[in-house]
């Protein structure tokens, strides 16, 4: 008996040890097994897989100062709960008090961090010393942490993937738990911080441009008094919001010629936040006023700061390799935690970006706007092809109906209802929800426990709401509904959320794409509307997918030259991104070498996380054919409830396929039928 209890060990352990999980050095191999032998003989052989398991993940989380071979052994001994009634009470307890403790500290971060979220007032230096503040319990210290790795074991995404389906959601709920303390950070092997001067920490937040301080090239000011317009969420979606409005040509290609500047490092520093100067960007020449009449100056342009904060980010992640298990990589922890491997992102997004519907849709938009496409014409928007609305009286309306915050959180459930949820439901949820303004772009920030309200943020101007900042706030109400139904009506806490980033995205969208029919102006999300929604799902997943793959090539090439420097990577950064043009846009828009893909904030971040926009609206558009002809706001709820699967489980169980674009591109190509 003992030596088959051997054999079992052994084999389980060489299935467990591919995990990619931190190496053992403290517990040996012979120390597990006869430990293991103990335990199978006091509890029976019925929770051997658990032991091997439990014991196996304890033993790649043991550190020296937990205690050498004995202690191991001695809280094994005591610390193991035997399957049944124990165990399920200890599983419970642990959902609650850990609702609690995450719930808690959010709201305590909530508070901190509100002064450097919302700016609201000036931000002091006490400000972001408070808000920098470290509340995170070390559950290692303490041990709690061990307990439930040994009760609940560790799963790799693939053993997921295997037994998941055999699951019940209990079972699930369990596996989850237990993936809260999947790794361990040893202290010994923390490298030192690269430090960015402070100047630079918060390059992209104060990256603001005096747009009523731009000229044209017949020396005009373009835009209105107060334009304030940060890189690149406002330079692109002012871009996007243009092609609404009359006249756009010339704004939009000052606004390209902004961007290319960025990306090149030859805009002035000067017209960087406030300033008393004036600039043309076409000649990219920087004037004076002198009573009625401009004056040329020189200046010095911006000294490749950006692609400084790009190198210290990208590198600052890499370093913190050495943390982990020989092979773990920044990339690729990034893409396990996503559950999605590299390969299957980059071959959804090719499959999108490479279509063949791309040239079609390209000559629906040079037909709408009557005239041959330029590079910004990659953020187009407008497939509506018999325009309703004047954007002129739009803005003018939600400003009169949403002067303020306030206003807008009082009428959520208002919009909840235009959009198809009965008055219980948009009363549940609308009422959870507050309205914070934030200086740029949008984010929603989801409860953490029942009790709590989610937050959604979006810019206010001084006079009020307008439709950008309305569209972004519809998306935000997207990612509240699936934050609040997760947090309150799903039934486990450890299920709580969604299975990763892009399927977030996808919820938000959802809304998004309703933001008319949530304001009144249509009385329904129409077939013709769904028909224009589609259109515009597929160019941007073209457009988005692009820096999707723009980010990944560039964090690949700087794996393969690790010593690269700032120059290196900033040279790279723009050839890859000229590449990806000229395989993918040259022909259509008939230039090359065009780099408008490196624009973007989230790359400059180093947060590799762009892909989950172009993902995020493959599986919206995998929904919206599910929701076809049901329940809207029935279905959102169902799928919102499903919880932390893997993501290709969750497709499944939402949709009954695995994911997949081909309906965006169905979906396109029946759009374009009816064009």
């Amino acid at each position: 008996m003992k030596n088959l209890l051997l054999v079992f060990f052994v084999v389980i352990s060489a299935v467990l040890s591919g995990n990619g999980q931190q190496a053992a050095t403290v517990i040996s191999e012979l120390e597990k097994h006869e430990l293991l032998e103990e335990l199978v003989q006091r509890l029976g052989q019925t929770e051997a897989d658990r032991l091997a398991r439990g014991v196996d993940h304890l033993r790649s989380l043991w550190m020296e100062a937990d205690g050498d071979h004995v202690a191991f052994h001695d809280f094994c001994m005591k610390q193991f709960i035997p399957s049944g009634e124990t165990l399920d009470k200890a599983f419970e307890i642990a959902e609650a008090q850990f609702e609690a403790i995450n719930g808690y500290r959010r709201e305590l971060s909530l508070v901190l961090d509100y002064p450097l979220t919302t700016m609201l007032r000036p931000v002091t230096e006490l400000d972001r010393m408070v808000a920098g503040a470290n509340f995170q319990p070390d559950f290692f210290k303490n041990k709690l942490a061990l307990a439930i790795a040994l009760n609940f074991p560790y799963y790799t995404h693939e053993e997921k993937e295997q037994f998941g389906p055999e699951w019940t959601r209990k079972q699930w709920a369990m596996v989850r738990l237990g993936d809260r303390f999947d790794f361990r950070v040893d202290p010994t092997k923390e490298p030192e911080a690269l430090r960015l001067p402070d100047e630079l920490r918060d390059y992209t937040s104060l990256y603001i441009l005096s747009m009523d301080q731009v000229l044209s090239p017949t020396m005009e000011v373009l835009f209105p008094p107060g334009t304030r317009l940060n890189s690149h969420n406002g330079l692109r979606d002012e871009i996007k919001g243009l092609y609404s409005r009359k006249d756009p040509l010339q704004s939009q290609r000052t606004l390209n010629t902004i961007v290319m500047h960025i990306i090149h490092q030859t805009i002035p520093a000067c017209m960087i936040g406030e300033t008393p100067y004036y600039w043309e960007p076409e000649a990219n020449k920087v004037y004076k006023k002198e009573e009625n009449r401009f004056v040329e100056v020189s200046f010095t342009p911006e000294a490749d700061t950006r692609y400084q904060v790009l190198h210290h980010n990208m590198t600052s992640k890499m370093r913190q390799d050495s943390k982990y298990a020989a092979g773990s990589t920044y990339l690729s922890r990034t893409f396990d935690n996503v559950q999605l491997s590299e390969a299957k992102i980059v071959s959804l997004l090719k499959s999108v970006v490479g279509a063949p519907e791309k040239k079609a849709v390209a000559n629906l938009i040079e037909k709408n706007l009557g005239r041959k496409l330029e590079p910004f014409d990659i953020w187009f928007t407008n497939f509506n092809d018999t325009p309703d609305h004047d954007m002129d009286q739009l803005d003018q309306v939600l400003r009169q109906k949403y002067p303020t915050p306030m206003a807008f959180q009082q009428d959520i459930p208002a919009i909840l209802q235009k959009v198809g949820f009965s008055r219980f439901e948009a009363d549940f949820i609308g009422s959870r929800i507050v309205v914070d303004p934030i200086p740029s772009g949008g984010h929603a920030n989801g409860p953490q426990m029942r009790g709590a309200n989610a937050h959604l943020r979006t810019r206010f101007e001084k006079d009020g709401l307008n439709y950008k900042g309305y569209r972004v706030a519809m998306h935000e109400i997207g990612h509240n509904i699936e934050q609040i139904v997760s947090t309150y009506i799903t039934d486990h806490y450890s299920l709580k959320g969604i299975p990763s980033s892009p399927y977030t995205e996808a919820m938000a969208d959802l809304l998004a794409y309703r933001s008319m029919v949530a304001l009144g102006v249509n009385a329904e999300y129409s077939a013709r509307e769904k028909s224009q929604n589609a259109l515009a799902a597929f160019w941007f997943v073209c457009e988005i997918g692009a820096v999707a793959l723009h980010e990944i090539r560039v964090w690949n090439w700087l794996y393969l030259h690790p010593d690269a420097t700032m120059e290196e990577l900033k040279e790279a950064t723009m050839d890859i991104a000229k590449g990806l043009w000229n395989e993918y846009f040259a022909e259509i828009f008939g230039v090359r070498d065009v780099p408008i893909f490196a624009i973007y904030n989230h790359f400059i971040s180093g947060a590799l996380y762009l892909h989950s926009y172009p993902l995020g609206n493959i599986v919206m558009m995998q929904l919206e054919e599910q929701f076809e002809g049901g329940d809207f706001a029935e279905e959102l709820i169902r799928v919102c409830k499903i919880g932390k699967l893997t993501p290709d489980q969750w497709i499944i169980e939402a949709t009954g396929k695995p994911l997949s674009a081909e309906p965006l591109l169905q979906a396109t190509r029946k759009a374009l039928e009816v064009r």
